[in-house]
């Protein structure tokens, strides 16, 4: 793709630390604490050697997949940079997120709050079961469990870390919304699917005055903070999914070019400039080919899912849909239009105004 900065996910910052297993029964005591400040201080060691996925069958975890997707995911917000992550169903969206508030929570992090708004309870106890267990995943000398850590169905803790992980979900009138999002006044939010949460803008409003004075003390400690919304592809003629979408549209397109921007202050500006209303956020937008699917994958995971028309749009497609009549365009037909979308060829950014250009053309 032409992009100069690309080994920054081999980093390694202790080289004492190449070839050392640190999943070995066998490591001293001084390998086990190199290990540990090497994933505080380089996320890409952990998300690379470190974080498993449990299993879905038999009983080996699983090491993580780098994709576009979670790549990106990390990179910006490592940068502090909002973003908005759209995938399609099962491409691993909730794993990848996960495992970021893992290392934030059992790693990085010190008296530290970060909150999950996510759109119903079903979602919400998934969520915390899927945290529980990826810390289970960790080798044990990092994962730092108590016998005072609250353990339950809405919020985690490493009390050994002074560490909170709490999950809200939407609330039915638009005064319950406001007080909720007022509570919501943590350096990370992570907010899921939040097309389908009700009075989601009055949520994010009321909540985002508390949320960046909480950032800006986190800047001054220099520790991590962000904004993350995950979804997939909601209604524009719905009121809380319209105002997604209109953030969503309002947000600098993600390109790899990204990575070859000097420092913060160059990527913030060529984000700006690139956005509507110079917004510094971006919209990512991955469809299955993107992140390493077949077109046989996906016709499969279609047939699975039971879905047709404008779901399957939304779900799988990465299509925000209007109106509610069915789409008459058969699925078949759907995935080959999706998956007849071009990539461009390479991407030029101006080196004084910063405007991306997108070539399709040799």
């Amino acid at each position: 793709m032409g992009i100069k900065n690309h080994a920054f996910l081999l980093s390694l910052l202790n080289p004492e630390l190449q070839g050392v297993d640190p999943f070995s029964p066998n490591l001293t005591q001084n390998q086990m604490e190199m290990i540990a400040m090497e994933c505080k201080f380089n996320p890409w060691y952990f998300f690379r050697e470190i974080a498993k996925a449990p299993p879905q069958s038999g009983n080996v975890a699983v090491r993580l997949q780098a994709n576009r997707g979670n790549v990106a995911l990390w990179w910006l917000y490592f940068n502090h940079i909002t973003q908005f992550l759209i995938q399609p169903r099962q491409t691993g969206k909730s794993l990848s997120t996960d495992s970021l508030m893992v290392l934030l929570l059992g790693v990085i992090c010190v008296n530290t709050k970060i909150n999950l708004l996510t759109k119903n309870d079903q979602l919400r106890r998934m969520n915390i079961v899927r945290i529980k267990e990826l810390l289970e995943e960790l080798p044990p000398y990092l994962y730092l469990k108590r016998a005072d850590d609250l353990n339950n169905t809405e919020e985690l803790t490493i009390n050994a870390l002074g560490n909170r992980y709490s999950t809200n979900v939407p609330q039915s009138s638009p005064k319950g919304a406001d007080n909720m999002g007022r509570g919501l006044t943590t350096p990370t939010v992570h907010v899921d699917e939040a097309p389908f949460q009700n009075h989601i803008e009055i949520a994010l409003k009321a909540a985002l005055p508390g949320m960046n004075a909480a950032r800006e003390a986190a800047e001054r400690e220099g520790a991590p903070y962000g904004l993350i919304f995950t979804t997939t592809a909601g209604k524009k003629d719905d009121r809380d999914g319209a105002f997604i979408y209109q953030e969503l549209m309002e947000s600098a397109p993600w390109t790899e070019q990204f990575f070859d921007c000097l420092d913060r202050l160059q990527l913030e500006e060529t984000i700006r400039v690139n956005s509507r209303n110079g917004k510094i956020r971006v919209r990512s937008i991955f469809n299955h080919r993107q992140l390493g699917r077949t077109d046989e994958w996906m016709l499969r995971a279609l047939e699975d899912s039971f879905q047709s028309g404008d779901s399957a749009n939304r779900d799988f497609f990465n299509m925000w849909t209007h109106g509610s009549q069915t789409n008459p365009i058969p699925i078949a037909l759907l995935e080959r239009m999706s998956g007849s979308l071009m990539e461009p060829l390479y991407c030029h950014i101006s080196a004084q105004e910063r405007y991306i250009t997108r070539w399709y053309i040799p």
